[in-house]
């Protein structure tokens, strides 16, 4: 089963590209959520899983990176997607919490 690398601040760790797709739905369902509450810090998040989506719909297994550093460019970027990252692991399924665990474990200083 093909796998995808979630990079941030030179480290990585890899996600299931059937796992993916669900994560990346998973947090923008809590984007969504909070869009009125914070509309001006998540502006850039929309954009961020448009792309992640679309990279993940348009490329090859194996390939469906997704690149942190560049959307988490200040500290409060990183704390919002923190924050968000929390909410999706209330939310979700039990089969992907491992999978997001991984993004937010990439993020720990």
């Amino acid at each position: 089963m093909s796998q995808s690398a979630i990079r941030y601040n030179q480290r990585t760790r890899y996600i299931q590209d059937a796992q993916l797709g669900a994560v990346i739905q998973c947090v923008f369902i809590v984007v969504d959520q909070n869009a009125t509450k914070f509309p001006d810090e998540i502006g850039w998040l929309l954009h961020a899983i448009e792309e992640w989506w679309s990279d993940f719909e348009e490329l090859p297994p194996g390939l469906k990176d997704i690149e942190l550093d560049k959307w988490l460019t200040t500290g409060s970027r990183k704390e919002m997607f923190n924050i968000l990252l929390d909410g999706a692991l209330e939310q979700c399924d039990e089969s992907l919490k491992d999978e997001i665990f991984k993004w937010m474990e990439i993020l720990r200083d």
